[in-house]
């Protein structure tokens, strides 16, 4: 099991098209962000490479719901518990994590209908842990809140209803919950979901967030928003966690891609410099040895060029390969507005 985990949200509006060779199929993007991004945990088939457990309101195909998505690859996916805390709307999950360590994760989808509606499940979700103490408090809280606790989060900015917001407030403080996304930006204007009204006026909300225990607000960091390359309204939002316990991880050694031996600066580089290296080893070869000057040191000095050039070519190819992907991979580039939304989330 991982020391350090990426947990991410995504609301991605509906299952999608079932069939798993056809290319809008969702479950088969949401396995492609999670390998390519090394997402651990997907709040939200490939029974070979993720494992699902979710939660549905009853007599429902295509409504509501939400679920968990684990990456088999680099997640522990053994001894798990979950409780369904509000049908289709909120689930819990406890997994083994680091060591001994465990991890509680609250996935949450809420009602959208209504701010009365909205207010009414953020109780019932405090009344669950109030009926079960001897059940672990989430670590984490993720998914998407259809309220926004401040203007800012909003453009235009307003206030959401003051009981949708104060429910909310009441059931972060029980568990004690804060917005790390927001405390570490706190100025910022990013939003993570964007209507158009009939007049063709776009709203912007920050309605997918993630809360964390403040006790654990040290251990998390590279808080995101970024568009997941899936067919919905919403962008996604995703922080890693590292354990407490956790040991020291450098950045580790470079390595070249190896696509770069084909580019052609460094093939000539290779054929001019490594002739020049050949015929001097040769001739080393047959000489007293000398501490300054002698095969071990000119092989050294050939490599540290190498790799100094084949760092500089990487920053300039790279780049412009991977324009060249986004270009031929509309489903890589940023969604469009799509059509005019009725109501949030």
């Amino acid at each position: 099991m991982y020391s350090r985990v990426n947990q991410s949200s995504l609301n991605i509006r509906g299952h999608g098209v079932i069939n798993p060779d056809n290319p809008d199929n969702k479950w088969l993007h949401a396995r492609q962000i999670m390998n390519q991004k090394a997402i651990g945990i997907l709040v939200q088939v490939h029974g070979a490479y993720l494992k699902i457990y979710f939660s549905r309101l009853p007599n429902t195909a295509n409504a509501a719901g939400i679920a968990f998505a684990l990456n088999k690859q680099i997640t522990n996916t053994e001894n798990i518990q979950t409780y369904e805390v509000v049908a289709g709307h909120a689930l819990l999950m406890e997994i083994d994590w680091h060591n001994n360590e465990r991890l509680s994760i609250l996935g949450i989808y809420a009602p959208n209908a209504s701010m009365q509606d909205n207010a009414v499940f953020w109780t019932k979700v405090q009344e669950f842990f109030n009926r079960n103490p001897r059940i672990r408090k989430p670590d984490l809280m993720l998914g998407d809140c259809n309220v926004v606790e401040e203007p800012i989060d909003r453009l235009p900015m307003r206030n959401d209803a003051n009981g949708a917001v104060d429910a909310l407030d009441d059931l972060k403080l029980a568990l004690r919950l804060e917005d790390g996304w927001r405390n570490t930006y706190p100025n910022t204007l990013q939003y993570t979901f964007m209507r158009t009204t009939r007049d063709q006026t776009k709203h912007h909300a920050r309605l997918d967030r993630i809360y964390n225990k403040t006790s654990i607000s040290d251990q998390l960091f590279e808080w995101k928003i970024e568009s997941p390359g899936i067919k919905t309204d919403h962008d996604m939002v995703s922080v890693r966690y590292t354990s407490e316990s956790a040991p020291m991880i450098g950045r580790g050694r470079w390595v070249m891609p190896p696509h770069i031996l084909y580019n052609g600066v460094i093939k000539e580089f290779i054929d001019v410099e490594g002739l020049k290296l050949e015929e001097t080893l040769e001739t080393l070869q047959n000489q007293e040895w000398n501490a300054d000057d002698n095969m071990q040191t000119k092989w050294m000095h050939f490599q540290s060029r190498f790799t100094t050039l084949a760092r500089e070519r990487t920053k300039i190819v790279v780049p412009r390969l991977e324009k060249e992907i986004r270009k031929n991979s509309p489903s890589l580039n940023r969604r469009g507005t799509g059509p005019p939304a009725k109501r949030e989330g």
